[in-house]
């Protein structure tokens, strides 16, 4: 059994709408090759991949891979943008139209839940809900709510119940800002977003997150951007004692800041069996778990980069890495014990 923890996925009844009916901010057509264009306000419209919305398709890759199981979430550009993210109504129209797509899925595709970030006050209670609706186990977390960092304490109540009902929480790094500074907005996504995951990690530690929400089961995408590779630096600034050394990194944690790499999860969508290794070797096999980022032709959607890293681990290792970290986590998620009215 395989469980991949990072794919996306679009319901097309939910793009439809859009086509005939402008929503949330967003816009769509449907062009002569059968092709989805969707635009946010007054922006540039961008090509969907047509993969995002074709289940029998996905479901065949998956069924030819061995991969029994596949969390499914919106692309996060759909959640968070620069300057925005998900409300409430908008969120509910994503899970449920998310809810889906997975009930096509022949038993291999699972919600993985948006959450509602420009309403902090009740994301928590959103969140609970999804759980509720459509027995979600995951959630969706964006590097950034629109460019607003997680670590401040309006976010403590979705950390709580994420840690309490024991979800997985996916952070995949957004755009918190515009790409004036990147010829394409590509270019963005290649460089920017794995800066973005670092940056909000690093925050939630020297912030003292982990420190407030040790059980919370955090599994970060494309392998943890940078973060892998800075442990020593960030460690660095805890242990100065010289002239660079200052309070802060030490006022809120208890311990060394690549310490917090065991409370946290990093996925194999790096890209490169050479990252893939480094990661494992970081973090553990313990601490890995299997990502696609599927249909995406930027990610791995079908592990070719991945595999030649994980094929040369030994038999525990693999078995970790390929399910047994994700399944742990996953059977432990338990409902809140309560329903929410639609």
């Amino acid at each position: 059994m395989i469980i991949d923890t990072h794919a996306h996925a679009l319901d097309e009844a939910f793009l439809d709408a859009l086509c005939r009916k402008p929503a949330f901010g967003l816009s769509a057509e449907r062009r002569a090759d059968g092709r989805f264009w969707v635009r946010r306000g007054d922006g540039q419209p961008h090509s969907l991949d047509e993969n995002l919305c074709d289940v029998p398709k996905r479901v065949a890759s998956l069924a030819r891979r061995g991969v029994d199981l596949q969390l499914i979430g919106p692309p996060p550009g759909y959640v968070a943008w620069p300057g925005g993210a998900a409300g409430l109504e908008y969120a509910r129209v994503l899970n449920e139209h998310g809810a889906r797509v997975a009930s096509q899925g022949q038993g291999r595709l699972e919600l993985m839940a948006a959450l509602a970030l420009a309403a902090p006050d009740r994301c928590a209670y959103e969140l609970e809900r999804a759980v509720d609706l459509y027995g979600a186990r995951s959630a969706l977390l964006p590097a950034t709510a629109g460019g607003r960092p997680l670590d401040g304490p309006e976010f403590d109540a979705l950390f709580t119940v994420a840690e309490k009902l024991g979800l997985l929480l996916f952070m995949h790094p957004v755009s918190a800002e515009a790409p004036t500074r990147f010829p394409l907005y590509g270019v963005q996504v290649l460089v920017q977003w794995p800066f973005e995951t670092t940056l909000a990690v690093t925050r939630m530690i020297f912030e003292g997150v982990f420190d407030r929400h040790p059980g919370l089961q955090l599994l970060l995408a494309h392998g943890g951007g940078n973060l892998i590779f800075l442990k020593g630096r960030l460690n660095s600034a805890y242990e100065a004692t010289g002239w660079e050394a200052d309070p802060y990194y030490r006022k809120n944690i208890a311990k060394a800041p690549g310490d917090y790499y065991q409370q946290i999860f990093f996925d194999t969508c790096s890209l490169s069996p050479e990252s893939v290794d480094f990661t494992i070797q970081i973090a553990g096999a313990e601490r890995v778990m299997f990502g696609t980022d599927y249909p995406f032709d930027i990610g791995d959607p079908e592990a070719k980069r991945a595999l030649p890293a994980l094929n040369r681990l030994a038999e525990k290792p693999r078995q970790q890495i390929f399910r047994e970290n994700a399944a742990a986590v996953l059977a432990a998620a338990r409902k809140p014990g309560m329903t929410h009215a639609a």
